[in-house]
C-alpha cells in the first residue's frame, strides 16, 4: 500500500493507493509524457502541468506515491538478495519446517526470507512464486541513481556513471533530474504484463 498525496487547485488530497493502482497511476503518467522519478524510500513523484481556466496561467500539479512501510536503507546484501530475486524463478517453499526463499539456486536464510516479507519487499503468489513488490523496484531504482555534486557547483555525477555539466548548480540539477525522470518512464515502460499481473495475485 502507498499513501497518495495528490496536490491539486484546491489543495492537497491525502489517500490510500494499492500496488495495482499505483503502478496505474505510474503508467497512466507514462502514456501522458508526465514527470516521474523514483524515490529512495520506494515511492514515486509525478509531475505535470496544465493550464489554469480561470487564471489562464500554468500550473504546476503533483502525484506523490509514499509506500506506508518505506523501502529505504536498503544495505548492499539487502540489494543483492532483491536483485537475484528479481531475475525471475524465485519461489517461497518449505523445507525442513523452514520457510525460505529460493532463487538462482541459492536459499535464502528463513530470517532474511521473514525480514523480506516483513519490510514488504516481496510478494507471494497463490502459486507460491515470488516477486519483488512496487515499492522494492523502486528503491533500488533510485538507489542506482543517486546525485552527487550539483547545488552551487556546476558539475554533477549520477552513481549510474552520468556525468551532467553546466554553468550553474541550478543547471546541472536539472540536467540530473531529467536524466532520473527519463530512467524511471523507462522503467515503467519496460514492466511487462506478466508483472502487472502478478501484482494483483498476490499475498
Amino acid at each position: 500500500m502507498f499513501r497518495e498525496t495528490v496536490t491539486h487547485a484546491g489543495g492537497d488530497s491525502k489517500g490510500t493507493a494499492s500496488e495495482s493502482h499505483a503502478l496505474m497511476l505510474l503508467r497512466r503518467a507514462l502514456n501522458r509524457g508526465y514527470g516521474m522519478e523514483a524515490t529512495r524510500d520506494g515511492g514515486a513523484s509525478i509531475r505535470w502541468t496544465r493550464v489554469d481556466i480561470t487564471t489562464h496561467s500554468i500550473v504546476l500539479r503533483s502525484i506523490a506515491l509514499d509506500p506506508e512501510l518505506p523501502a529505504d536503507a536498503l544495505d548492499d546484501t539487502t540489494r543483492a538478495t532483491l536483485a537475484l530475486i528479481g531475475l525471475g524463478d524465485a519461489k517461497y517453499v518449505v523445507r525442513a519446517d523452514r520457510r525460505v526463499i529460493t532463487a538462482g539456486g541459492t536459499e535464502i536464510e528463513p530470517f532474511d526470507t521473514a525480514r523480506l516479507r516483513a519490510r514488504r519487499l516481496v510478494a507471494i503468489d497463490g502459486a507460491n512464486r515470488v516477486r519483488l513488490t512496487l515499492a522494492a523496484r523502486l528503491s533500488l531504482l533510485a538507489l542506482d541513481h543517486v546525485q552527487s555534486g550539483g547545488g552551487t557547483d556546476g558539475f554533477a555525477v549520477c552513481s549510474c556513471g552520468y556525468i551532467a555539466n553546466g554553468p550553474t548548480g541550478e543547471t546541472v540539477d536539472e540536467v540530473l533530474r531529467n536524466h532520473r525522470q527519463t530512467v524511471t518512464a523507462r522503467f515503467v515502460e519496460d514492466i511487462d504484463a506478466t508483472y502487472a499481473a502478478a501484482v494483483s495475485d498476490s499475498r
